[in-house]
Order: C-alpha cells, then sequence, then structure tokens
C-alpha cells in the first residue's frame, strides 16, 4: 500500500470526475483499540484504488491514512478517541469522489427513562436519541440475572423502532436491561455504561417481597434498589390497595431504604402493595411487581365476660361466662383464690368455642370461705386475654337467744357490675319463698322466728345479690349471684310452772319446751322432799297429775329434774321445786 499526502481541489475534482462518491460507515470497536471503516462504491475509469482519510479529535487537516483496493479496513486508535474519516477513489491518478465524513462515534444513545412491571411484564421505556442517523435501538438483557452477561434481546438483529418494550417472554420479573442507539452502519456489541456508549448503565427492575407476621399483624416488604439513573433515587412510594380499591400512596421513605413495615394487618382484608421508585430532580419513576396478600392473620380474644359465680344446689360453684367465638384459641384457665391479689391455676379448659359457657368448681368450700375467679385464654400466638374479676358470695346465719337467726354476708362483688339489691330466701318443706328484698348497701338480716312453728327451729337460708354488668364494649347484662345454703338450729328452751293443783285450773305439770321436736333422749323425773322418786317418763307428751302409781301425794314442794340432749350433741339440764296444792 502506498501512502500519499493530498491537497485537495474541490472545484476542480467536482468539475473534472463526475462519480457517486462511497457511502462510508466507520465505528469504534469498543476495547480492541480500533476502527472499523468499510464502505461502498462503483470504481470510477481509470481506477488507482481507495483513498482513506482522517482527521484527530474534530480539528485540523484531514490526511491521507492508507490506500486500498478493497471496501474495508481497520485503523489504530489505541487510545480510543475521536476520529473523523472520508473515503475517495484515485481515478486516473487523481484523488476524486470525496465520501461524506463520517466519524467513528456511535450514535447518542438516550437515557432509560424507567424499567417497571406492568401488567405483570417488564417493561422499559427511553427517550428519543437526539443522532439524526439513528435507525432503532437495540436491547440487551442481562442473563442470567446477576451474570453480569448481557445479550441482544429478544433476538441478534432485533432492532426497535419505538421508544418501549414488554418484555412478554420474561420468566422472571427481576430483570435487567440496557439500550443503545443504532445507525445503519453502527452496530455492535454493547459497551455498558462506558462514556463512549453514551448509556447510564444497565436498569433493573424492582421486585417486591414480603412476608407476613399473623401474631403481630403486620407485613414485612423488601425491594431491591432501582439502578443507574443519572440523578439517583430520591424516594419509594409504598402504594396499597385495600379490599379492591385503587392503590394510594401510604407512605413514603427516602432513596436509601429497601424495607417497609405494614401494620396493621387486618385479618380478612386483600392487601396489594406496589413500590415507586422516583428519579431525583426528575419526573422519571418505576413501578414495581404487584403483591399480593389474603390476610389472614392470628385473631386475638377481643373479650371474656364473667357473669356469674353462683352456688348451686349440690353447694358447688358454678360460673358462667360469655367470650370471643372468632379467634384462633389455643386454650384458656381458671384461676382462683380466697383474695383477689393472689390466684392459682386450677383448670384447664379447651376448645370448642360457644359462646355461652358454664364450668362446675367442685373443690370449693362454700359453706364459709370466699372464692375470687378470673379466667385467662391464650391464643395460638400466645396472646393472653384475662376476663374481669369476680368473688363468690357467702351468707352467714347464727342463732340469738331470743328466737332470732341473724343472717350477714360480705358485700357482693363482680367487676364491671354493680350490685342492685339482694335477694333473701328461706327454704322450708314447703319450698323457697322470699324472705325479704334488701338494699345493695344491706349486709345482714335479723330474721325473728315463729316459736309455735317447730319447723323453724331449723332454718335455712339462700341469698342472691342482683347485679347489671356494664362491659367496655358496650355490652349490658343482668345476672344473679347465689350464695350457699346457710342453715341454723335454734337451741330448746324450757319453761316449768312452780305449781299445780290436781283439782284446779293448773291440774297437771308439765314443762312447755321450745322447739321441742328437735330435743333427744328426754327425761323428766319427780322426787319427794325425801328423794324418793314418785314420777318418771322419757315422753315429752307425759305430765305428772300430783300421784304415785296412781295415788294421791300429799301437798308439798316437790323436786324435778328435766334432761335432753339437743342435736348438737349438748345436754341440757333444769332442776328446780314444784308446788303441789290441794
Amino acid at each position: 500500500m502506498r501512502l500519499f499526502l493530498i491537497f485537495i481541489f474541490w472545484g476542480m475534482i467536482a468539475k473534472t470526475f463526475a462519480q457517486s462518491p462511497p457511502e462510508v460507515c466507520a465505528r469504534l470497536l469498543l476495547g480492541s483499540g480500533m476502527d472499523s471503516i468499510r464502505w461502498q462504491a462503483t470504481p470510477c475509469s481509470g481506477f488507482g484504488g481507495y483513498v482513506l482519510l482522517g482527521q484527530l479529535n474534530n480539528s485540523g487537516p484531514f490526511i491521507a491514512l492508507d490506500t486500498l483496493s478493497t471496501n474495508a479496513t481497520t485503523h489504530s486508535n489505541s487510545s480510543e478517541t475521536f476520529w473523523n474519516y472520508q473515503v475517495g477513489m484515485l481515478c486516473n491518478g487523481i484523488l476524486t469522489n470525496l465520501s461524506a465524513v463520517v466519524s467513528n462515534q456511535r450514535p447518542i444513545t438516550p437515557d432509560i427513562n424507567a424499567v417497571s412491571i406492568i401488567n405483570n411484564l417488564p417493561q422499559i421505556s427511553w427517550q428519543a436519541s437526539p443522532s439524526p442517523s439513528v435507525i432503532g435501538y437495540q436491547l440487551y438483557k442481562e442473563n442470567p440475572y446477576g451474570s453480569g452477561n448481557y445479550f441482544p434481546y429478544p433476538t441478534t438483529n432485533s432492532i426497535i423502532n419505538g421508544l418501549s418494550f414488554t418484555d412478554s417472554l420474561a420468566s422472571s420479573l427481576l430483570v435487567r436491561y440496557a439500550l443503545v442507539a443504532v445507525s445503519s452502519c453502527n452496530k455492535s456489541l454493547l459497551g455498558i455504561g462506558n462514556a463512549i456508549d453514551g448509556t447510564t448503565g444497565p436498569h433493573s427492575s424492582m421486585l417486591v417481597e414480603g412476608t407476613i407476621d399473623s401474631c403481630q399483624q403486620q407485613i414485612s416488604l423488601n425491594w431491591n434498589p432501582y439502578e443507574n439513573w443519572a440523578e439517583g433515587v430520591e424516594n419509594y412510594e409504598i402504594l396499597v390497595s385495600v379490599n379492591g380499591g385503587s392503590f394510594a400512596v401510604h407512605d413514603i421513605v427516602n432513596g436509601n431504604t429497601l424495607s417497609y413495615l405494614f401494620a396493621p394487618a387486618n385479618d380478612g382484608d386483600i392487601l396489594l402493595f406496589k413500590i415507586n421508585a422516583i428519579e431525583r430532580n426528575r419526573s422519571n419513576s418505576a413501578s414495581s411487581n404487584t403483591l399480593n396478600f389474603d390476610v389472614q392473620t392470628n385473631r386475638p380474644m377481643d373479650f371474656i365476660h364473667l357473669t356469674k359465680i353462683t352456688v348451686n344446689t349440690a353447694q358447688e360453684i358454678e360460673l358462667s361466662w360469655s367470650w370471643d367465638t372468632d379467634v384462633d384459641f389455643d386454650f384458656a384457665q381458671l384461676y382462683r383464690g380466697s383474695d383477689s391479689n393472689n390466684l392459682s391455676l386450677i383448670q384447664t379448659i379447651t376448645g370448642p368455642l360457644t359462646s355461652s359457657n358454664t364450668l362446675l368448681d367442685a373443690s370449693a368450700n362454700t359453706t364459709n370461705t370466699t372464692y375470687f375467679y378470673r379466667i385467662q385464654s391464650s391464643d395460638l400466638c400466645q396472646l393472653n386475654t384475662m376476663s374481669n374479676l369476680g368473688k363468690s358470695l357467702v351468707l352467714s346465719a347464727a342463732a340469738l337467744d331470743n328466737f332470732e337467726n341473724h343472717l350477714t354476708w360480705p358485700a357482693a362483688y363482680m367487676q364491671q357490675a354493680s350490685v342492685q339489691s339482694y335477694d333473701l330466701f328461706q327454704i322450708s318443706p314447703n319450698g323457697t319463698q322470699l324472705l325479704a328484698n334488701l338494699g345493695p348497701n344491706d349486709l345482714e338480716y335479723t330474721d325473728v322466728l315463729d316459736i309455735s312453728n317447730q319447723n323453724e327451729a331449723e332454718k335455712c337460708y339462700v341469698l342472691q345479690a342482683n347485679f347489671l354488668f356494664n362491659f367496655p364494649d358496650g355490652q349490658t347484662v343482668y345476672s344473679v349471684n347465689t350464695s350457699n345454703r346457710a342453715c341454723v338450729q335454734q337451741g330448746s328452751k324450757i319453761y316449768t310452772p312452780n305449781a299445780l293443783s290436781p283439782s284446779g285450773e293448773n291440774r297437771f305439770f308439765k314443762p312447755l319446751i321450745v322447739f321441742s321436736s328437735s330435743i333427744q333422749q328426754y327425761s323428766m323425773q319427780i322426787f319427794d322432799r325425801y328423794g324418793g322418786l314418785v314420777f318418771e317418763t322419757n315422753e315429752l307428751s307425759a305430765a305428772w297429775d300430783g300421784s304415785k302409781n296412781g295415788s294421791p301425794l300429799m301437798m308439798g314442794n316437790y323436786v324435778f329434774a328435766i334432761r335432753f340432749r339437743e342435736p348438737n350433741g349438748n345436754w341440757i339440764e333444769k332442776k328446780g321445786n314444784v308446788l303441789l296444792i290441794r
């Protein structure tokens, strides 16, 4: 090959040789230190070869670089700098038919606007290239993701004429794409992120993922960063759709944040999430995939209403309560104590759940002990719900000396309730009758007995406390707590006359024993003044008529001795004098 320094006389050449100039393409082979130049032309008459001319850095004269017989060559460009090229023909020894000036630079590749997930498919969009020679755009996709290996997509020779592309063949929503603007003579493998390419580097889609904590009723979201906007990410918008509603911005986090905690995630809600990335100082935004949650969170128990602590006819404590049944129930426990601050577990309660419940505490001593109760439930997340506190009602009864029974009780108590009144009942062979209706502050009652009624020697009572509950959730409940059965035995009392007159009004000596039906092992003896036994009986109905063995006795003082045993085992004895009058 021969090199020439040629001075071009444009006017003379144009007039002398009329021939179509070569159509030239030039491009920089990135990373090789070479420029590739090729052209198409019809040789002229007297053709002596093609002359390659070059200009460095767009300044100074064009100089002849080479003379060739072929229509393609390479030119060393180790620093990969800017070169302009022309190709002319030697016709009869004269350089003529110079081509248009072309550079080794690619057409300007525009910035990518965004890679978004639209309708569950990746979509890439970009701005138009300002280079007039651009005939379209070539898309490159990383495969596999994270490998750094980019390939023309969807095929090697695919040219995209528009400003967006939807990847309908994507097998994953997490993808990276890069873009190159191409001209008719500048198609080559991609140089990603190099300033010569005019690109800002590959852009990645955003894939949002998440997990739900059903116990805490919260959703943890996380996503990969949006990459390679020229200005970077200003912030991320968390968009939420609830139960089919439109997406709305729920919150905004800064561009360095890649996770978010959403709460509360309410049971039964259908939640959709998307993440929007917003470019700093620009209007570009990119959207992630849509993440769907059919929320099935833990359902804690909302309430336990302990409404009744009552003593049944078997003298067992019976508890009644209602509670929330729309719950992920695990178990419940019944606590009992003799004071409100020290309760101990006495029973575990398992399902199935019903809205109204009863339970027996057969181990309780209902006669003289007050018990406090509370129910605690635990769900599948070990969240506990406590009932209101309540206590049993204990009635005490004592016999007074004047044939009265004195009844007392501590104030009835059920948390979140007020006592409206007390009803005191007496229990007789004929059934249970209301004895007294008492006010909420009454804590005692005295029952005056009918001494003529032998049935009142031993008497039993039951007290009822009438409650009105006003629970925090707005429920109002009326309930009745019944006490233990309190029974009291009146002691028998003896009244004896001091004289008898067989021929007068008081013809017999017989003691009057109040509530005699309750006594046992009765005996009565009459003695004369010498200690001789003149009369004896074990019958309560028997009386002394002033005789001994049917023979009348002399007038005078006699000694009586009466003895019997009460139901409680105590012996009662009474001795005295009686005057026999004739």
